[in-house]
Parts: structure tokens; C-alpha cells; sequence
């Protein structure tokens, strides 16, 4: 189960990733802030790190710095937790104060539930990673 889940997180990385730098304007990237532009690459560094570890974890491969692994993950918890925070903020908004011609509530429902199996299977791969390097002996050589 976790090759297919690691392939397919690999797969929705590279294909969120490709939405954002190539179908992205460059009219809309501009209108970024400063803040939204640093987040966007902050979570761009922190799931290519999670694809890495949930890759290492599935195909049973050591990736170093073995040390980096355990601590990570609980940054990676920090962030699916305020993704997951900030997508049913949306979907709650969505709820309360519906606009006419707003359609798109049951897709909001769907992306959260969507982005909170994702979060918890990204972060469980990361964490046992973590857990299995650090209880393996380090190689000598």
C-alpha cells in the first residue's frame, strides 16, 4: 500500500506543481503579496521533502541526514495541520456566507476530505521514516 500511496503522492506533487508554475499567469503571480509568495515556495520545500521521506519510507531507502527525519516530521505536522486549518476555513466560509452563483461548496468538501487523507498519510510515512532511522544502527564505513 505505501509504493501505490508514494507514487501517487509523487504523482499529485508533480502535477500541483506543474499547475502552479505553468498554467499560473504571470499577471496573478504578480498580484501576489510577499507573504503569499514566501509561503507558497515554504510549502513547495516542505511536501518536496514530505514526497522524499514518504518515498524513502515505501521503497525502504535511507536518505541522509538520518537525524533530519524524526524532527521533520513534526514540522510537517505544523504545516498539514494549518493546510488542513486554512481549507476548512474556506469550506466554513463557503457554509456561512454563501455567494448567488456559488456553486462550489460539495468541491470544497471533497478537496478537504481529499487534502486530509493526503496530510495524514504524507505525515504517518514521514514519521515512521523517522522512527525506523533512528532505531537502525548508523552505517560504518
Amino acid at each position: 500500500m505505501w509504493k501505490a500511496f508514494a507514487v501517487l503522492y509523487g504523482l499529485i506533487f508533480i502535477f500541483g506543481l506543474s499547475l502552479a508554475f505553468v498554467t499560473l499567469s504571470p499577471e496573478i503571480a504578480v498580484q501576489l503579496s510577499s507573504a503569499d509568495r514566501a509561503l507558497f515556495y515554504a510549502g513547495l520545500a516542505v511536501e518536496f521533502a514530505a514526497m522524499i521521506g514518504v518515498f524513502a519510507y515505501a521503497f525502504d531507502l535511507r536518505v541522509p541526514p538520518s537525524s533530519f527525519w524524526r524532527p521533520f516530521s513534526w514540522a510537517l505536522a505544523g504545516w498539514c495541520l494549518y493546510t488542513s486549518l486554512d481549507k476548512a476555513w474556506d469550506v466554513a466560509m463557503l457554509i456561512t456566507s454563501p455567494k448567488p452563483g456559488d456553486e462550489g461548496l460539495v468541491s470544497a468538501v471533497f478537496g478537504l476530505l481529499l487534502l486530509l487523507l493526503l496530510n495524514y498519510f504524507a505525515w504517518l510515512g514521514v514519521w515512521r521514516y523517522g522512527r525506523r532511522t533512528e532505531q537502525q544502527p548508523a552505517p560504518t564505513g
